[in-house]
């Protein structure tokens, strides 16, 4: 219940128009974003995600929830901290304007192929996208950073990543540490 209230509140937000009645602080935190995220959403930093290819609403759903305090991480959290709508509006137009990441080259045929046979196993296709550019409310894994995508599995495996995703927690759970750095490798070596 208190996800689809949150889900109805977002679209609300979107529908409310271009970011700038209650624009306050993410003029002065943008570069924050960028400093960690890397220029054009591209992350060179160890398991901090890419945002290049994330979907306007889906980034702005997550900036709520680190707002609201629904996902931990201490430096999300103190980016967005104090952050009116509108400057979170912002923050996701800023991320849905850097288009799609690039492509890492060709990965390692084996990984690949055992990454390919889990992805279909596992169904990952199904939410995130038959070409895994993720939708409204789920992340692209398409060429993201392979120890972000590990970190990401690893922390619902040990459900400390559960928020509204229990779904990921269940299927996290059945993956060796083998098996999520093979899918790791995948998504991020996608052509």
């Amino acid at each position: 219940m208190k996800r689809l209230m949150m889900l109805a509140g977002l679209g609300t937000l979107l529908a409310a128009g271009p970011a700038a009645a209650d624009l306050k602080l993410f003029p002065e935190r943008q570069a924050t974003c960028e400093g960690c995220h890397g220029e054009g959403g591209v992350s060179e930093m160890p398991e901090i995600p890419s945002l290049a290819g994330l979907p306007e609403y889906y980034a702005l759903l997550q900036l709520v929830e680190f707002r609201d305090g629904n996902r931990d991480s201490p430096e999300m959290e103190a980016t967005v901290e104090g952050m009116s709508n509108d400057d979170l509006k912002a923050a996701a137009a800023f991320v849905a304007s850097f288009g799609p990441p690039p492509t890492q080259g060709p990965g390692d045929e084996a990984l690949m192929a055992r990454g390919a046979e889990l992805s279909s196993q596992n169904g990952c296709g199904r939410c995130h996208g038959a070409d895994y550019r993720g939708g409204q409310q789920m992340p692209a894994l398409r060429n993201q950073r392979a120890d972000y995508v590990e970190k990401a599995l690893h922390d619902y495996k040990t459900e400390r990543r559960i928020g509204e995703r229990a779904a990921m927690v269940e299927i996290a759970a059945n993956l060796s540490d083998e098996d999520i750095a093979a899918l790791a490798h995948y998504f991020a070596h996608q052509p």
